[in-house]
């Protein structure tokens, strides 16, 4: 479309610069002639001049959005309408949308994929709460600040909670990121959110969508059947947590899924090991074999020690005891284990060796310890993609 006859649209707002085009219509930077500030506008595309489903679909986006109140999301300023064309004003957002930078770059770094797609799961979040669910989360619809801020754009097809459906039966949402549940008729529910940030977090990561087919049928039909190539295959060096979680979101039954984006979100922000830690003092009675063993034998030098001493000392007594005397105690002989006769200080066992029972030898230790190094959580990770 292009600026009505030069005037602003609704008598306010002055068209500038076509910023991307939709389905739906046009995105166009403007300039609010009352406030004296930027601003985007969407406005309905010719085609659906006519169409009042669409135009309603319109006015939607601008009741659910104008009621959410958070960070990640657009904020809707205005709702009008022009020559028969309804028009959206929104905050004007520096940036480039998830779709424009994964066209560029391909693949993002798993630490900022999950930082993105956590953003996105905080401010669905907050519409899920305000009963407001969106239908068609998919890379067009995030937007990537200059800032590093993320954005959530587009609730014109969300359903509001209390309201009728506009569309029976019809496939509304994009078929490439479209839940199960959805592709087969039933209605839209936080969960099916889930599902498709779930595909989103998938092509940041591999760099391609899951599934791929011929027509946008046949892509919901694979939602429903068939079995995308496994994340760790198509990413490979993706750390394992954030694999199980995406998988997780990707489950075809809504009730095997995160409970929440919050509950993905937290998944997302889990922190993955990055390396051995130090291992932790066994607990009593729990060491490792190698530490009983080694314990036992100290203990068993210790007591042959002791047992070697044993004849000396008995004969420093002996002076103390007095002439004939013999020792109150019997010695236990280290090199047999039994009890030998008592004896005189001067005269010591022929052929005594105090350290013949003294066998200092290594415990064979070669089955190994069973213990081992931490596993890191997986690599690629610079940093919540």
């Amino acid at each position: 479309m292009t600026e009505p006859a030069g005037r602003p649209l609704g008598g306010r707002y002055r068209l500038e610069a076509l910023l991307a085009t939709g389905g739906m219509g046009e995105v166009w930077a403007a300039h609010d002639l009352l406030l004296d500030r930027s601003v985007a506008v969407k406005v309905l595309g010719p085609a659906f001049a006519g169409d009042g489903r669409a135009a309603e679909r319109l006015r939607r986006e601008a009741r659910a959005a104008g009621r959410l109140e958070h960070p990640g999301i657009a904020r809707v300023l205005d709702l009008g309408e022009d020559g028969g064309l309804p028009y959206l004003v929104m905050e004007l957002l520096e940036g480039e949308s998830l779709a424009e930078r994964v066209g560029r770059d391909g693949a993002m770094a798993p630490a900022e994929a999950a930082r993105v797609v956590a953003a996105v799961a905080d401010a669905l979040e907050a519409a899920h709460r305000a009963g407001v669910v969106h239908r068609d989360v998919k890379p067009g619809n995030v937007f990537l600040g200059a800032d590093g801020s993320v954005k959530v754009l587009d609730f014109g097809i969300a359903s509001a909670a209390g309201e009728a459906a506009l569309t029976t039966g019809d496939l509304i949402g994009t078929a490439a990121y479209l839940a199960p549940e959805r592709a087969l008729g039933h209605r839209a529910t936080p969960a099916a959110d889930v599902y498709a940030l779930g595909v989103v977090l998938y092509e940041l990561l591999a760099g391609r969508r899951p599934f791929e087919a011929g027509s946008d049928i046949e892509l919901a039909m694979a939602h429903v059947h068939a079995r995308p190539t496994p994340l760790a295959q198509a990413a490979p060096g993706t750390p394992p947590l954030l694999v199980a979680a995406c998988e997780q979101a990707m489950a075809r039954d809504p009730s095997s899924r995160p409970p929440s984006a919050a509950a993905l979100a937290r998944l997302l922000r889990a922190p993955a090991p990055t390396g051995p830690a130090t291992r932790p003092l066994p607990a009593v009675g729990a060491g490792p074999a190698r530490s009983r063993r080694r314990g036992l034998l100290v203990a068993l030098v210790l007591v042959a020690a002791a047992l070697a001493a044993l004849p000396a000392l008995a004969g420093g007594l002996l002076p103390w005891l007095g002439e004939g005397a013999r020792p109150p105690f019997a010695v236990i002989s280290p090199g047999t284990g039994t009890p030998a006769a008592p004896r005189d200080q001067a005269d010591p066992p022929a052929g005594f060796d105090p350290g013949a029972g003294d066998d200092d030898r290594e415990d064979d230790d070669s089955s190994g310890s069973g213990s081992g190094s931490g596993r890191s959580g997986g690599g690629g990770s610079s940093g919540p993609g």
